[in-house]
């Protein structure tokens, strides 16, 4: 089958390798799409993350497919149920002679009926990332590439819960890329109020303004610091979420925050550890690390899409064939796309 691989050395390409099979708890997905988490991505890629990582490997996190056969012992998962997180060689395996960034970008991968293996081996431990890997029902009806999109509406929402949000609360967004973009419709739902999103291009601040940014400031022609005082009377800001990995920016948050504010950091940039001492010392705001915890918003998304309250569309900016995947990383590095979703062979 075909994947996307990459060395780690700069480069991604499609290659041939082995399909998975299968084991007695497995079941086997035809992955129908991929969207690109842009910029952990392309760190993967340049082999550029601040953890450790084997290569090579198959590249993809935001998959999409459809059960097609299933293991011996699966009985709580369905042929055709489509699920989210399908991928071709699981975190720590091998697949052939590739390791696993995930393994989403592919035309095969695996899914876990984890409620099976707990009946049946109560001794035994489900791989971590299987809690990822849940069931997208066929209502509402969501087509696979819309589908991708609800891992990072879960993964955003669970954030900003993790990291306390609050009806009412003041925010500044740092970053004006797809993660920030969730970031900023999400807060918007939960009632935040501004928004306020800070970017570099016009066409990336334009995306958060048609999701719910209240007020955009582009830092090639504003000063940040300057206008997000002037915005809120020189109060400053509750939250300040950082979504790009920018260790510029997130120097300047402390001017950003009013007392008692929060800066909370979803990016990992050139370090994945940020310290108070390094960005001012004690201060009368705090600094917060906190992952999501996807799999808890999954039901939400699921009721936001019902009520057709999301803007799918408006989250990725192509869709491609699996095939250009080389083709769309490149428009990827040239900032001429934002987020793409790879759309595999049907059938």
């Amino acid at each position: 089958m075909k994947a996307a691989v990459t060395n780690g050395d700069g480069t991604v390409r499609l290659a041939e390798v082995p399909r998975p099979e299968p084991g007695d708890y497995e079941c086997l997905c035809r992955i129908a799409a991929c969207a690109t988490c842009t910029g952990t991505d392309q760190k993967l890629i340049a082999g550029a993350m601040p953890y450790e990582t084997h290569y090579p490997a198959v590249l993809g996190h935001e998959s999409v497919g459809r059960v097609v056969a299933r293991g011996r012992n699966v009985r709580h998962i369905r042929d055709g149920a489509v699920f989210l997180r399908p991928m071709a060689v699981y975190p720590g395996g091998k697949l052939g002679d590739y390791h696993s960034l995930w393994g989403g970008f592919a035309e095969y991968g695996l899914v876990t009926d984890v409620r099976a293996l707990a009946e049946d081996r109560p001794d035994a431990s489900a791989r971590h990332a299987t809690r990822y890997q849940q069931r997208v029902p066929s209502d509402p009806a969501i087509s696979a590439s819309d589908a991708t999109i609800l891992i990072t509406l879960k993964e955003i929402a669970t954030f900003l819960v993790n990291v306390g949000v609050r009806f009412n609360a003041s925010a500044v967004v740092l970053g004006s890329g797809p993660v920030a973009m969730a970031i900023c419709f999400v807060s918007k739902l939960m009632g935040l109020s501004p928004v306020i999103v800070v970017g570099r291009r016009a066409e990336p601040l334009a995306r958060c303004r048609a999701v719910g940014a209240d007020f955009t400031i582009n830092t090639r022609q504003e000063d940040m610091v300057g206008r997000v005082q002037q915005i809120t009377d020189r109060a400053g800001v509750d939250f300040v979420f950082d979504a790009a990995g920018s260790e510029e920016l997130i120097a300047k948050a402390g001017a950003l925050l009013a007392s008692g504010g929060k800066l909370a950091v979803y990016a990992i940039g050139e370090s994945a550890h940020y310290t108070l001492d390094r960005f001012g010392g004690p201060s009368a705001w705090d600094l917060c690390f906190s992952g999501p915890s996807e799999e808890r918003g999954h039901d939400y998304v699921l009721g936001l899409a019902r009520l057709n309250a999301i803007p799918f569309a408006a989250f990725y900016s192509h869709t491609m064939p699996f095939a250009e995947l080389e083709q769309g990383f490149a428009l990827l590095k040239q900032k001429k796309a934002s987020k793409i979703v790879f759309e595999m062979k049907k059938g």
